[in-house]
């Protein structure tokens, strides 16, 4: 079903009327980027101060004509990449084809970005307060959660404001799932990727003026072929219900998360691999940001904002039965600071983050400042 769904698709997009005007428009190249640095340092006892240019990320995008793009980034993680060291990364984010039918779809095929979540898509450092994504956005929802894939989006017929994606992707490995970070470790990227398990995932956005309301879902297998964990294409099943809304009015903007991860088959993943993956990954987090300038310096075309964020999130919401559960993993984080944009593209930013769990096992606060831009 799933490759004969595949085929339609690119059929579809093959075979859709083109007017021989878009196979003679000029075509370009559109270079781009972002990057962040930040710093950060703890309270725990015995933890330095950290500094580190998180990422530099350059994107290419080049228009064939006005019915086919390319869109790529590539992305450098910690600012090197030695042999025999750890940390760092050279990685393609993103680079796939667009196929412009019309307004009501587009054909979009490569690795993409899995329409989830507002930072998986949207996460350039001005777009988002605070110094680091925030913590939800990793351990929940695991961005940047990009897999090769093919599918469509658009704008739904008849309900403006209204549009849709939806994808085939390369699904999970279970084993790359743990109980501290959920079902961040079983994601392929695009790296020689196994397709025994295919997953769907698709997206809902509502928009208009101010207002920008979504709903994603995922669900596919994370088996891999394992005969202890089954052979079929969608066994042991891993199911993402998520929603989020993103409210601006006036020099308030306000914006909230929330999801729902269902891990059926955790006890055989644990049995088979000992990673302590919950059942139920589950979390949410909202936040209310004010530009300040709009009191101090009313006529300043600048953005000084000040935000507070709470996260609440559980990668051990419930466990099977023979898993242990750490209360360590239930986390609280408030994040409190200050997002100054000169222009609406660089950030300079610092927060002060609390960090709290159930258990009361790690729990420290830390300060940090930032920059970032995109172009």
């Amino acid at each position: 079903m799933v490759p004969r769904l595949i085929a339609a698709l690119l059929l579809l997009g093959a075979f859709s009327p083109l007017p021989l005007s878009a196979q003679v428009e000029p075509s370009a190249t559109t270079l781009g980027g972002y990057g962040e640095v930040h710093y950060a340092n703890s309270s725990a006892a015995g933890v330095p101060g950290r500094v580190n240019l998180a990422r530099f990320v350059l994107f290419v995008g080049h228009r064939f004509n006005d019915r086919i793009t390319l869109r790529s980034e590539v992305e450098v993680e910690d600012a090197k990449v030695a042999g025999g060291e750890s940390g760092g990364e050279i990685a393609l984010e993103q680079a796939y084809l667009d196929f412009r039918v019309g307004d009501q779809f587009t054909l979009r095929a490569g690795l993409l970005l899995l329409p989830i979540g507002i930072i998986n898509e949207m996460h350039e450092p001005p777009t988002f307060n605070g110094v680091s994504r925030p913590t939800f956005s990793e351990v929940v929802l695991p961005s940047t959660w990009r897999d090769i894939g093919v599918g469509a989006l658009g704008s739904v017929p008849g309900v403006p404001g209204l549009g849709y994606r939806a994808f085939i992707v390369n699904g999970l490995l279970a084993q790359g799932f743990d109980g501290a970070s959920g079902i961040r470790g079983g994601r392929q990227e695009g790296r020689d990727a196994s397709f025994a398990n295919p997953a769907l995932t698709g997206r809902l956005e509502w928009s208009r003026a101010g207002l920008k309301l979504g709903g994603s879902a995922y669900y596919g297998g994370s088996a891999n072929g394992d005969s202890t964990l089954g052979t079929g294409a969608f066994d042991a099943p891993i199911t993402l219900i998520a929603a989020d809304a993103r409210y601006d009015i006036g020099a308030f903007a306000f914006r909230a998360e929330a999801a729902n991860i269902s891990v059926p088959d955790a006890g055989a993943i644990n049995s088979v691999f000992g990673n302590g993956v919950g059942k139920r990954i589950a979390g949410w987090y909202a936040e209310g940001a004010y530009n300040l300038l709009r009191v101090l310096a009313p006529a300043s075309a600048h953005k000084l904002n000040g935000f507070v964020r709470y996260e609440r999130f559980n990668t051990q919401a419930s466990v099977p039965p023979g898993t242990a559960l750490d209360g360590a993993l239930a986390r609280r984080i408030t994040t409190v600071g200050l997002t100054y944009k000169p222009v609406w593209n660089v950030a300079l930013k610092a927060d002060y983050q609390f960090r709290r769990d159930r258990a009361h096992a790690a729990e420290d606060e830390v300060v940090a400042l930032g920059v970032g831009y995109q172009f």
